[in-house]
């Protein structure tokens, strides 16, 4: 920011040197060129030197010395060309209106009036109607000059606090979005376990079934803690959680990202393979079977052993909607414990079974 600045002040009295040395080799004649060459070089000089544009007591300093320089001019008794007047009488005004000060732009429309005044004189021209129009409308038409650029510095000065604001807003806005996305996300999420809750599992099935076209299956595995009740009498409820948690930990080290793990209830676990037909749910359920019950819990001292039972159904063929496939889920899980738990039941192993649907 700062070498911009820089750039733009060299630019800016590059501009004006070059501008000022044209305006007084076009508009001036005799010794007097030499007072607009000085003029040109020496508030060029100034807009490119970022000390002094930083100093209000250098500012009005310059605004002396041009008024100085300028006054040489009429003093010298040279003919100024009808070209030139505008830039002569509004010699103090330019580095202030470059620079944004407004005192010292209302103080050089005073000089640039003390000008024309002194011009008037220096020139011995007898006092007429012509000379009163000339003066006062240079004068008002270099008012009006003023305040339209005070209007646009104005304009210009309340860009920097909208931005200010603009990003306060931004602020304020990323800050709600991210309460809203921690709030929605404590509403899913169980407490407990930091897996996903009922609440989104049955969003997920929902959501997963209603974009049907897009899959080709979808298995859903609910799985259960063999004799959990007996964990929590015998080692306590405290001790009981703490297995939940880990086991909640080895059910998200054993299924893919895509997949949703949920906490159904109590010691239940509901778990949706999207894209999963049997075969790949039946290997993620012994996957996890065979890792829980080679898991050791390490429990305040005690080592508890685990081991779960798991019942699958696969959509489209065991249900169409997610009733059916929670309901048919749950039986085959039932079955699975039947069986002796610790083991993994289909749902077409039960059609076979009983020979329906």
């Amino acid at each position: 920011m700062v070498e911009r600045r820089s750039r733009e002040g060299w630019l800016a009295g590059l501009i004006l040197t070059v501008g000022g040395i044209l305006l007084t080799l076009a508009g001036i004649q005799g010794p007097a060129v030499w007072a607009g060459l000085i003029w040109s070089v020496l508030n060029g000089a100034v807009l490119a030197v970022e000390a002094f544009r930083k100093k209000r007591e250098w500012q009005y300093l310059l605004l002396i010395l041009n008024l100085i320089i300028a006054g040489s001019w009429v003093a010298l008794g040279e003919v100024i060309e009808i070209t030139a007047l505008p830039f002569f009488f509004f010699m103090p005004l330019w580095v202030p209106l470059y620079l944004g000060r407004r005192k010292a732009v209302v103080l050089g429309l005073i000089m640039a009036f003390g000008l024309m005044v002194l011009w008037d004189l220096q020139g011995g021209l007898a006092f007429n109607l012509h000379k009163v129009y000339l003066g006062c409308g240079w004068l008002l038409l270099g008012v009006f000059f003023y305040l339209a650029w005070n209007k646009v510095a104005g304009e210009a000065a309340r860009v920097p606090s909208l931005m200010a604001e603009i990003e306060r807003w931004r602020r304020e806005y990323d800050l709600t979005r991210s309460i809203l996305a921690t709030v929605e996300q404590l509403a899913l999420t169980d407490d407990l376990t930091g897996l996903f809750n009922f609440r989104y599992f049955e969003q997920s099935l929902e959501r997963l079934l209603n974009s049907y076209h897009a899959l080709n299956h979808l298995a859903l595995v609910m799985l259960d803690v063999d004799h959990f009740k007996e964990i929590n009498d015998q080692c306590g409820h405290l001790v009981g959680n703490r297995v939940l948690k880990e086991l909640a930990t080895i059910l998200k080290e054993h299924t893919r990202e895509q997949d949703i793990v949920t906490r159904f209830g109590g010691e239940e676990f509901a778990i949706i393979l999207p894209g999963t037909g049997y075969q790949g749910a039946m290997q993620v359920a012994e996957r996890i079977r065979r890792a829980v019950a080679g898991y050791h819990f390490n429990e305040g001292g005690k080592t508890v052993r685990l081991t779960v039972s798991a019942g699958i159904v696969v959509w489209p063929e065991d249900g169409t909607n997610k009733e059916e496939l929670v309901a048919r889920a749950d039986f085959a899980l039932y079955r699975a414990k039947i069986m002796g738990r610790n083991s993994v039941c289909p749902y077409r192993q039960v059609k076979e079974e009983t020979g329906g649907g």
